[in-house]
């Protein structure tokens, strides 16, 4: 009786085979579509608890920074002064000295963002530039260098600079300065995404009370940095040559990294502004 069973069973296949392989086919199918079906519920699920967890971090960095507001009634002036923008790396400046050499401005480095990690850093000279430029009567603005790849982190800068300079008197603009396109961490991003973190950052400045401002070379404005899209924010050029030839808009020009000015043993960058932020009397 098995035999027969086995012969009716194999004649039925040979016969019908194309029924067969369809239902196998369909079968086949369905698991497929089962386990899609799941994965991308697990996925939706997935994303959705990391968009609650992005959003929670977002409303406690807001609602951390919500008092933190810049309440000197600063305004432009059509001017042209003379600055100097420094970091750590110019060491220990004599402020009285650069004071009385004529300079008008300084643009200081208060932190930066490691550039094959997520951590984020003050700049070692920072509360000391910054404490000795308000005290010898040097205005200034402070710039921040970026590698960040995310809404998140971008944010987290613009909430660590507020917190660095909230203390201090800032009148020249808070800058945003990201340089490395397409390189270490931000390997993989493309130019729209760091132009949207750009703007996220800018907005969050100015939201507080600052002028803030985008640093670019005039390589990155020209093939990276979507001006139009970033809207009425000024740009900070650098440009290393006696007559810049970058054909947009501008207010502050870095103009040279091998300055000497009083003061500061070594070399220096040195910047002129088409515009003097004062505070209105």
């Amino acid at each position: 009786m098995q035999y027969y069973l086995l012969d009716r069973f194999k004649s039925f296949s040979i016969r019908h085979r194309t029924l067969i392989v369809l239902l196998f086919t369909c079968m086949l199918i369905g698991v497929i579509l089962n386990l899609v079906r799941v994965s991308f519920s697990e996925r939706m699920e997935m994303e959705s608890n990391q968009f609650d967890e992005i959003q929670d971090v977002i409303v406690s960095i807001k609602g951390k920074d919500k008092g933190i507001y810049n309440n000197l009634e600063v305004i432009k002036v059509d001017k042209e002064v003379k600055g100097i923008d420094v970091s750590a790396w110019q060491g220990d400046i004599d402020w009285d000295k650069v004071k009385e050499s004529g300079i008008e401005f300084a643009m200081i480095r208060c932190g930066l963002r490691n550039l094959s990690n997520d951590t984020l850093y003050e700049d070692s000279k920072f509360r000391y530039n910054i404490s000795e430029a308000n005290r010898v009567g040097i205005p200034v603005g402070v710039y921040f260098y970026s590698t960040a790849i995310t809404d998140v982190e971008v944010l987290e800068e613009a909430s660590f600079v507020l917190n660095l300079i909230k203390d201090y008197e800032v009148t020249y603009p808070v800058v945003y300065d990201f340089e490395t396109f397409h390189q270490n961490r931000a390997s993989k991003i493309s130019d729209l995404k760091v132009n949207k973190h750009a703007l996220k950052f800018l907005d969050y400045i100015s939201g507080h009370g600052y002028y803030a401002v985008l640093y670019g070379n005039a390589t990155a404005l020209n093939n990276y940095w979507d001006t139009e899209y970033l809207g009425d924010y000024d740009v900070w050029l650098a440009q290393y040559i006696d007559v810049a030839t970058y054909q947009g808009k501008y207010v502050m020009w870095q103009y040279a990294d091998n300055g000497r000015v009083d003061g500061i043993r070594g070399y220096v960058d040195l910047d002129v502004s088409y515009v003097s932020y004062e505070i209105k009397e």
